[in-house]
């Protein structure tokens, strides 16, 4: 009993240990497009640090302005960090974030580590070969079964608070988050850049 109990501190401070390690987010080079009211703000938009983590993403702009994102109770709604409510949809290599009163377009494409393959799915959804895992019947070590079964490779484990960050490659290289919840079942899997996989 002693000896189990051991080995699962072990086990537990190592896991610890890595999330530590893991938990900085990685920056991607990006283009932004900022617009305030439809209207192109040239000073903001061009060349941009873009990373994204456990579900929170930060964006630099050329100006030097900063947003930090946490994520929301819904896929893709997000706060900022004055708390103003953010929308995200994506298009293939674009993520576009919208304020009530402007927005920044993202664009990955062109970059070694925002590229796509085709029939990928867009950057922040969910691939059609996943959609039914998403709340569905499967829980913890199942999930990973499924996943492995379907053909993806686990890069790696987060922990943050009670929930799990899994990353998993595709046959085809593309990156996915599987976030668990606290009941270990599938809150949401999102298609991140490939830096996440690293």
């Amino acid at each position: 009993m002693k000896t189990k109990s051991l080995v699962n501190a072990a086990v537990l401070a190592l896991a610890t240990a890595s999330w530590v390690s893991g938990a900085k987010a990685d920056s991607s080079a990006a283009n932004c497009e900022v617009y305030k009211k439809s209207v192109a703000d040239e000073a903001a938009s061009g060349a941009c640090s873009f990373s994204q983590r456990q579900g929170y993403v930060d964006i630099k702009l050329k100006n030097g302005d900063t947003y930090n994102l946490s994520p929301g109770d819904e896929a893709n709604s997000y706060k900022d960090q004055k708390g103003h409510a953010v929308k995200r949809s994506a298009s293939g290599d674009r993520h576009t974030y919208k304020w009530n009163h402007f927005r920044i377009v993202v664009n990955f494409g062109g970059h070694a580590s925002g590229g796509g393959h085709a029939g990928a799915a867009p950057m922040g959804g969910t691939p059609a070969d996943l959609k039914d895992l998403v709340h569905g019947r499967f829980v913890g070590g199942e999930v990973d079964d499924e996943l492995t079964r379907r053909g993806y490779t686990s890069v790696k484990n987060e922990v943050s608070g009670d929930e799990v960050y899994s990353y998993w490659k595709s046959k085809k290289g593309e990156c996915v988050t599987v976030r668990f919840n606290a009941s270990r079942h599938v809150a949401s899997i999102v298609s991140g850049p490939a830096v996440d996989c690293k």
